[in-house]
């Protein structure tokens, strides 16, 4: 089992990035100036993205913060993500019931990640608040949750971050500003509940992360994911410059073979493309596929590489998937184990992402 981390501890770790940053490593990853002369934000994002599959590298991404190594979208996760040295930060955004955009996996809180402590306000009805859905909750009252009390089950070598408070997504994009991270990109998920795809929750948490990523200086580094391709569709609407990853968990949640359109799909007939994720979300004008890493072909590799998209897979956290992968010639690699994969890409003399410390 790995260590807890105290509230002092992660909090010395946190302020630790907000110094400016130097380099771990002379071997860096970073985005190269892309020879797209389109001049759009997106074409210059998406060919930051395609830039790994010219200069010897991929694209590491810490899935949640690297949930295999450290409390799961912890702020502490994010910036020891950065001292590490990752390409880009993936991470979950939820929507509260007073508007705010948390960074959160769950549609509801937990009782394995998260415990109460105390209410928000004096007499507040709604506690205890575990077990609520995310969306019934204010700001206010997930920031009492503690949810950093014990080590997630599955994940022995995660290391808990004491005392962790639920971030909201504002605070993320602080933390790299302020650890002068300017290489690091963000994929961000705008993590729709099922019952709410295509419909008015869908919409009001697409539109309020657009806002933020918009308030947050950081746009030309951001690409935006979902499984509900709705949500992609409106973002292509309302901010046009955001590079979008079509998200998919394999054949069944494709729909392949079923009649009728998906609602996963926004409204699409995945057969009307010959079952290809690729062919689907090209022709939607989306800029990135990320399936789910079992379903990787090289077929489908070559097939998105033909459209021009990249092939980001999740959640792929063994050396041997990462070997494999890599191999077949995907574009990233969205893992649990951040420090895995370094090693690996280390170990098969690709360039690194700049690692970001303080100062002495």
């Amino acid at each position: 089992m790995r260590t807890v981390l105290t509230a002092a501890a992660t909090a010395a770790l946190i302020a630790s990035l907000a110094s400016p940053a130097v380099a771990a490593s002379n071997t860096e990853a970073g985005s190269a100036p892309s020879s797209n002369a389109s001049g759009t934000a997106a074409a210059e994002a998406t060919a930051s993205i395609k830039t790994n599959e010219r200069n010897g590298s991929v694209d590491l991404q810490s899935h949640r913060g690297g949930r295999g190594e450290w409390t799961e979208e912890s702020l502490a996760a994010f910036a020891t993500s950065l001292k590490l040295g990752v390409t880009t930060l993936e991470l979950d955004t939820h929507l509260t019931s007073d508007g705010k955009v948390i960074v959160w996996h769950d549609d509801t809180i937990q009782a394995d990640k998260c415990r109460d402590t105390a209410e928000a306000t004096p007499g507040d009805a709604g506690f205890p608040y575990v077990g609520d859905r995310v969306a019934e909750l204010s700001l206010a009252q997930i920031r009492t949750l503690d949810c950093g009390f014990i080590q997630l089950k599955g994940y022995p070598e995660q290391d808990v971050i004491e005392g962790n408070r639920i971030a909201e997504l504002k605070d993320v994009f602080q933390l790299v500003r302020d650890a002068d991270a300017q290489k690091v990109r963000f994929n961000i998920e705008t993590k729709v509940e099922s019952s709410q795809i295509g419909g008015e929750g869908m919409v009001a948490l697409t539109n309020a992360v657009v806002t933020e990523i918009q308030a947050s200086g950081t746009a030309d580094r951001i690409t935006l994911q979902s499984f509900d391709w709705s949500s992609l569709n409106l973002t292509r609407e309302i901010a046009p410059e955001l590079p979008l990853v079509a998200l998919s968990s394999g054949d069944a949640w494709l729909q392949i073979g079923q009649p009728g359109a998906s609602p996963n799909l926004g409204g699409i007939d995945i057969d009307t493309y010959g079952g290809s994720l690729a062919k689907a979300a090209a022709a939607q004008g989306y800029d990135a596929v990320s399936p789910t890493f079992r379903s990787v072909t090289p077929g489908m590799i070559a097939e998105a590489h033909e459209l021009g998209l990249p092939v980001i897979p999740w959640t792929v956290n063994t050396t041997a998937d990462m070997e494999r992968l890599m191999d077949l010639g995907v574009d990233g690699i969205i893992t649990d184990y951040p420090t895995r994969l370094r090693t690996v890409m280390e170990e098969r003399g690709l360039k690194l992402p700049k690692a970001y410390a303080p100062k002495a």
